[in-house]
């Protein structure tokens, strides 16, 4: 059953660097397993710079899982470096865009299935 929550996690505790593909996949994975037990999360980027590779894999594909409006009631990006806002932006905008495109099921995912 799910708790009706706000949790928040610093990114460093579900990614152990913040440039690979790999990695944001795995902290996307993560991120998944946590919005099953909680209704909102709160991911704390704690000002540090992102690669576009770790952004979408992360954060792009987590929106596009989840659908834009869900993203936006569910999960909130704190402490977002300036210099990466329009790229987390740009990556969540095509991540939807693309899955308004695909069949997909409201639900989420499993986390082992990411």
């Amino acid at each position: 059953m799910m708790m009706t929550s706000i949790f928040s996690v610093d990114v460093t505790d579900i990614a152990s660097e913040l440039s690979t593909r790999p990695v944001g996949a795995e902290a996307r994975c993560k991120l998944l397993a946590l919005l099953k037990e909680h209704e909102r999360i709160e991911i704390n980027f704690l000002n540090l710079s992102l690669t576009p590779s770790f952004a979408d894999e992360c954060v792009g594909r987590l929106a596009g899982v989840m659908g834009l409006e869900n993203f936006k009631r569910r999960v909130k990006l704190i402490n977002v470096e300036d210099s990466t806002r329009p790229l987390i932006k740009h990556v969540v905008l095509q991540r939807c865009s693309q899955s308004k495109n695909e069949s997909f099921s409201q639900h989420l995912p499993e986390p082992s299935h990411c």
